[in-house]
């Protein structure tokens, strides 16, 4: 019979070590508790070892026909890319709509853009006019492509905003 009545040891040498329910509890919480630290690591290093490839947009898109992004004046929000798409007089330019401080989405107001993240505002130019912002929005390079549609290529940029105007009859 073992010594304690709660022991596990059930052999009756006295120079076994015994193990109390207190002691047996306490090794199953330490065990649990490196059981969840080892899965909170290998979640993380999995998370980083997976690829971010395939969750960015492709930087080459089309906005449409001629007909018909130019049969409308003004500016429309493109939630795919994340663009300003702005007609105006048989001319398209298109516009970032992400905020060069930290890459969130600005907002269209009276006055320009406004990040809502961080208060950093832009003149209709996009000019950088205050808040944490340290570089104007890009203007993204718009060319017809060989299927007759008006493409956008966001790898070319540039900062003029007239020189950014495409016009498909040119």
């Amino acid at each position: 019979m073992p010594k304690h009545r709660n022991s596990l040891n059930v052999d009756p040498d006295e120079k076994d070590p015994m193990i109390t329910r207190r002691s047996f509890l306490a090794l199953m919480g330490v065990g649990a508790c490196l059981i969840g630290a080892g899965t909170l690591v290998n979640a993380s290093v999995l998370g980083f070892l997976y690829p971010n490839a395939m969750k960015v947009p492709p930087s080459l898109f089309s906005i449409g026909r001629p007909e018909e992004v130019l049969s409308r004046d003004g500016k429309i929000y493109y939630p795919q890319q994340k663009v300003f798409i702005e007609t105006s007089a048989g001319k398209v330019r298109v516009q970032t709509a992400v905020c060069t401080h930290l890459g969130c989405t600005i907002n269209m107001v009276e006055t320009g853009y406004a990040c809502p993240c961080h208060g950093s505002t832009y003149d209709i130019h996009g000019l950088n006019t205050g808040g944490p912002a340290p570089l104007p929005l890009d203007y993204f390079l718009v060319f017809k492509g060989a299927s007759g549609d008006i493409m956008v290529d966001k790898s070319k940029t540039t900062l003029d905003w007239n020189q950014a105007w495409y016009s498909p009859t040119a």
